[in-house]
């Protein structure tokens, strides 16, 4: 007799329990999300050993998350600068090794966009690792600027 009053029991528990949980709120409010503008690399650096006097090249990529970029319909402008409180224990590269863009755009219904940097080492050091931190400065108004990919630092090491 107990067991079978202990098992209503329980089956009375759980039925409560579950009932609780179709109320709850979402933890996010997925329509309310605007667009958001990011550095898309899976870590927040890249890095390229070449020889002194040789050009190392990177992809430097901006991208934004939405659900459809067909429904995307304005061009974005995305402002760019270096950054040295990313840089780390790296040496920072002179700006006349590199040529880095003030801003990219990001053209209509596309949804990333990607230039080359390049980076000289012939005026650099052999034995040393540079690092170029470069940072989302600026987005349009109704966008946000990501909170965790809004920087990638481009390392080159010199042979």
């Amino acid at each position: 007799m107990k067991t079978k009053i202990y098992s209503l029991l329980l089956i009375v528990l759980m039925a409560f329990t579950n009932v609780s949980c179709l109320e709850d709120e979402y933890l996010v409010d997925w329509d309310k999300m605007g667009v958001v503008i990011e550095l898309p690399y899976a870590k927040h650096y890249v890095q390229k050993t070449v020889n002194k006097g040789a050009d190392a090249t990177f992809d430097l990529m901006v991208n934004y998350t939405i659900a459809d970029w067909r429904n995307q319909n304005e061009t974005i402008q995305v402002g760019l600068a270096m950054d040295e409180t990313y840089l780390g224990s790296y040496e920072p590269l002179p700006a006349s090794a590199y040529s880095l863009p003030a801003s990219l755009t990001i053209e209509k219904q596309t949804q990333l966009t990607t230039v080359p940097l390049t980076v000289k080492t012939t005026d650099l050091e052999s034995g040393k690792t540079y690092g170029l931190p470069v940072v989302i400065t600026s987005v349009p108004n109704g966008y946000t600027k990501s909170g965790n990919f809004n920087y990638v630092v481009f390392r080159v090491v010199v042979r």
